[in-house]
């Protein structure tokens, strides 16, 4: 219920009786009673904003509803004034203002909002002010005290804005920071900030500018400029300078880099990033990208004419010249298919290692053009591939090139005999100039041949899963597995291969797999027990040693291929004769959330020749833990905290003696401020692999929250049997929610002949939403 008092200045004031606290009705309506002309003006205008200070700047709604909740509206007819009054809250759309007042003026055309004013906007930003006066048609006005917080974690703040018109807002005396306000001492200086006589925001192209501008950090004043500029945090993409860096290198002098973006549409930009080197000269770097609507590519060229070449004398980077194009792509064709490319043209083998264009420690970079499609049941993949060798210790002449690689998967529609079917398919073309082999224990391993070298690939497979009385798992499966070899030229190849130009091989598969997993459960504890059988039934392996092995000379024998069918990996080998592999597997599972899983086993060459006692041109399977009779045993034992903590160990032991073969071991894991790794590896004496003496290697890894913005991490990687790192680096961190600094040392020892032990520290730092720069000096 409502009641009327007129007081003496023929106000009307509409209070709420009873215990009502507020007042929630339509503005507009309300003021369409006393003012139907102006008031229903102002209240038809929503409040919307796109930007910083677009928060007084309303763009008319008609459809829209506006709703007012406050203690009292108050409506003052001689100076033609409307007001809502104690704890306003209106509503509009997405949008909420809140004040302790709210009032209309009809004879000046203002719309005033005081005392604890914020509103905020749909897309995230809060801006509050003690005083908010514009006019009703929202072009021109100023608010006092502002403050506005972005989603993007920006913050303005002035004494004094002024919106001139529809696109340009003047904050008078502004603050500019990504640093959030000191919560014990708000009036504290943020970690940095930026100060100006006078901040002008451009809310149609979204960029900030500066007048008599100082940045502070830490209370402190560091740089002065009489004007600034930068993007609004809200806009990523904007013509400017990108974050620089400077360095040292023996061989490169010291060196500063300030890379430039220029936008020159929303679909395609260039960076230049020109770095100078007091031994070496300019470095030029240009990159180009574009978005074609269905995909995006890049070109980058960079190049050098060299003031000092003799800085790296006997090397493939001693020359005047030197420089690469670099390009990469991808376009989706239809919602399938998908085309790309990743190449690089390189004038040197080493050039883009010295200047730090790619990491140093790699040897090879791979340029590959691709065509893939994807299905709802099958798979296409065709990729041309070219190894750039980017260190002078190997022979570009003995690299492949791909030309192409093929692959084809398809799994059939609907089932077959109550089974699934499935279609595999690889074709293969390579050429290489040279041969690449080896000397091992008097033995020649070619591991890749000179010439063109063609093999095509067809499998169809066939499984079924049965499960039978007494949860039995029975799975029968067969395949049918065709090659045919092309092989034009064989110039200089070993004797060992076919006369023949053309070789088919086949290899039939039948088997059987069978699993009973028993599970047993106590109060807080669940174990399932499955023995696990499989035996394989085909031929011998056909033409071993007489045809080329490119994709198959990697072959770790471990507890992750004991139940494989054909344990080579590739296309080039593939195992023959009748086999059994036989193991285990145990799961336990805890009411505290820990788990543990293993797994032991062996294979068993029942019939036929064993493929990997049979010596091919690589010498892939000998002594690999599976040329005898009975291999060696694997086994793997896993553990999980559910929190965090996890560990595996995996190994492979000598099935007469017991010798640990071959372990991998891996431990890593969380606990409040701390986090770790740590991990071992061992590898016993192989003569035939050329591995003379056992090899150990010991990595670790830890970091620390010494703070709740400071942390402190490191990792080393440790040769055993070498008794030296390998590589190592400790850093220390800050970062907060608007600035970030590094300080990290790394250590790398030589890892191939050309390539020199490095030491280096970094120093890196970044105000955020601004920008940064790093530091990097090489200490050799």
């Amino acid at each position: 219920m409502w009641r009327t008092v007129h007081d003496a200045d023929n106000r009307v004031n509409l209070e709420r009786s009873g215990q009502m606290a507020g007042l929630r009705a339509i503005l507009l309506a309300s003021a369409a009673i006393v003012l139907p002309l102006s008031v229903s003006m102002v209240l038809s205008t929503p409040l919307h904003a796109q930007s910083l200070t677009d928060s007084v700047k309303f763009q008319a709604d008609p459809d829209a509803r506006m709703l007012v909740e406050a203690d009292q509206m108050v409506y003052d007819y001689d100076r033609e004034r409307v007001s809502a009054v104690g704890n306003v809250q209106i509503y509009y759309g997405q949008y909420a203002l809140q004040a302790d007042k709210v009032t209309y003026d009809q004879a000046s055309a203002r719309l005033i909002a005081e005392g604890s004013v914020q509103i905020t906007e749909p897309d995230g930003n809060v801006v509050t002010a003690n005083h908010v006066d514009i006019t009703d048609d929202f072009r021109t006005g100023f608010v006092r005290s502002l403050r506005v917080k972005t989603p993007e974690n920006a913050r303005f703040a002035a004494e004094r804005a002024e919106r001139k018109d529809d696109d340009i807002t003047v904050f008078d005396k502004g603050v500019y920071t990504t640093c959030e306000p000191c919560r014990d001492n708000p009036n504290k200086s943020p970690v940095w900030q930026i100060k100006a006589s006078r901040i002008i925001y451009n809310s149609k192209d979204k960029m900030v500018y500066y007048k008599a501008a100082k940045l502070e950090f830490l209370g402190i004043p560091l740089l002065y400029t009489p004007y600034f500029a930068h993007p609004d945090p809200s806009r990523k993409r904007k013509s400017g300078i990108l974050t620089p860096s400077a360095g040292f290198d023996s061989k490169l002098g010291y060196h500063a880099t300030v890379p430039y973006f220029w936008a020159l549409s929303d679909s395609y930009d260039v960076t230049f990033s020109p770095t100078y080197y007091t031994k070496q000269g300019l470095l030029a770097e240009t990159t180009w990208r574009q978005h074609l609507g269905t995909g995006i590519y890049s070109v980058k060229f960079s190049g050098i004419n060299q003031q000092d070449p003799s800085a790296f004398a006997g090397t493939s980077g001693d020359q005047r010249l030197r420089g690469a194009v670099q390009t990469e792509g991808s376009f989706n064709l239809n919602k399938q298919w998908k085309f790309g490319w990743d190449v690089s043209v390189i004038s040197d083998k080493r050039f883009l290692r010295d200047y730090g264009l790619i990491d140093r420690g790699k040897e090879d970079t791979l340029s590959t053009v691709y065509l893939t499609g994807q299905g709802e049941r099958n798979h296409f993949d065709a990729r041309a591939n070219y190894y750039n060798i980017m260190t002078d210790s190997l022979s570009q002449s003995e690299q492949a090139i791909a030309h192409p690689v093929i692959d084809y998967s398809a799994y059939a529609k609907n089932p077959i005999l109550g089974g699934e079917g499935r279609l595999k398919i690889n074709s293969t073309s390579l050429t290489r100039d040279d041969e690449t082999s080896a000397t091992v224990g008097n033995i020649k391993r070619t591991y890749g041949l000179a010439g063109s070298y063609n093999r095509t690939s067809a499998e169809v497979s066939w499984k079924k899963k049965i499960v039978a009385v007494g949860g039995q798992v029975i799975t029968p499966f067969t395949s049918l597995r065709g090659d045919f070899y092309w092989m034009p030229s064989k110039s200089g190849a070993p004797a060992a291969l076919v006369d023949d130009s053309v070789a088919v091989r086949g290899m039939p598969t039948v088997g059987i797999d069978y699993r009973l997993p028993i599970l047993v459960q106590t109060a807080n504890t669940s174990h399932i027990i499955e023995p696990i059988a499989q035996v394989i039934v085909r031929p011998n392996e056909a033409k071993i040693g007489e045809l080329p092995n490119d994709d198959s000379q990697s072959l770790i024998f471990d507890d992750s291929i004991l139940f494989d069918p054909n344990k080579f990996s590739g296309y080039d080998r593939l195992e023959g004769g009748t086999r059994a592999n036989i193991g285990f597997q145990y799961r336990m599972q805890l009411a505290n959330g820990w788990s543990v899983n293993a797994l032991a086993g062996q294979s068993i060459q029942i019939a036929g020749t064993n493929s990997f006692s049979k010596q091919d041109l690589t010498s892939t399977g000998l002594a690999s833990g599976l040329d005898a009779k009975k291999s060696d045993y694997v086994a793997r034992v896993g553990l999980n905290s559910g929190k965090g903590i996890q560990g595996i160990a995996r190994g492979r032991f000598d099935s007469k003696s017991g010798k640990l073969k071959y372990a991998a071991t891996e431990a890593s894991g969380t606990y409040g401020r701390y986090s770790g790794s740590l991990g071992y590896s061992y590898t016993d004496k192989r003569p035939s692999a050329g591995i003379n003496e056992i090899r150990q290697e010991i990595t670790a890894s830890a970091a620390v929250k010494l703070h709740k913005f400071w942390s402190l991490s490191g990792a080393a990687r440790y040769d055993i049997a070498n008794k030296g790192l390998v590589s190592s680096n400790i850093g220390l961190q800050y970062d907060d929610e608007c600035f970030a600094v590094s300080l990290k040392y790394e250590h790398s020892r030589d890892i191939y002949s050309d390539i020199d032990a490095a030491q280096s520290i970094k120093f890196q730092f970044n105000l955020k939403s601004i920008g940064g720069a790093d530091f990097k000096r090489d200490l050799n």
